[in-house]
């Protein structure tokens, strides 16, 4: 049984740099136009910051690289402990997760990759990346998708299209209000604890993977 786990990045101003040059699973064309000709508000910087990430959305062939679990790090990377899995651990990680990226589409924690800067929502992209990361999806043809996603980045994907089990994970407080303060940390956890165990059936989330530290609703879409 194939399962593919879908997460947004936690992007930080990561300075660790190791590569020459890019390594893509997926080496899809790049919004750069889009990107390069942004708005302060697309952005959401202004003055001497805004002509700064121009300028590097221009210059995404130079320069140096590091993997995208490296650009996409802190309290993300952190919480999935990557260092100390296992190399079994490891390789589901690697191979049963994805990455989505405004400037990448569809990303492996492997891949090599420059830093930019085009956050969640910038015009047009939605459009720009809809059929493309479908289409990939697709040809990966997973039995289940769980999905880590939040709306914003949900929305770069038709799933109704996609002919996969999608598992749609969502954590609340003791409330059952949703929580969104250390979301993006508790997304993570529970993906550890999915590589850990090496759970790829969706009906063992329940008893394996689930924790005592929040209220979380698996809703499973046929």
């Amino acid at each position: 049984m194939k399962t593919i786990f879908l997460l947004a990045p936690s992007e930080w101003k990561n300075t660790w740099w190791k590569f020459g040059a890019e390594k893509l699973t997926y080496d899809l064309e790049k919004p750069t136009y889009i990107a390069i000709n942004a708005t302060e508000k697309d952005l959401k910087c202004k003055w001497d910051r805004f002509k700064e990430w121009i300028k590097l959305n221009k210059n995404l062939t130079k320069g140096s690289f590091c993997y995208s679990i490296n650009r996409y790090s802190w309290v993300v990377f952190n919480a999935i402990w990557y260092d100390i899995m296992t190399k079994k651990q490891k390789d589901f990680f690697n191979d049963n997760v994805f990455i989505l990226s405004w400037m990448y589409g569809i990303l492996k924690p492997l891949d090599i990759i420059w830093n930019y800067k085009l956050p969640v929502e910038t015009k047009w992209l939605y459009k720009f990346w809809w059929d493309k990361i479908t289409n990939i999806i697709k040809e990966i043809n997973p039995d289940c998708i769980v999905n880590l996603l939040p709306n914003s980045y949900a929305k770069m994907i038709d799933f109704k299209s996609i002919d996969s089990k999608l598992v749609n994970i969502n954590f609340f407080k003791p409330d059952w209000k949703k929580m969104s303060h250390w979301v993006k940390k508790y997304r993570w956890e529970f993906l550890r604890k999915a590589c850990e165990k090496q759970i790829v059936d969706y009906n063992d989330f329940w008893g394996d993977v689930v924790e005592d530290w929040n209220i979380v609703d698996i809703n499973i879409i046929n």
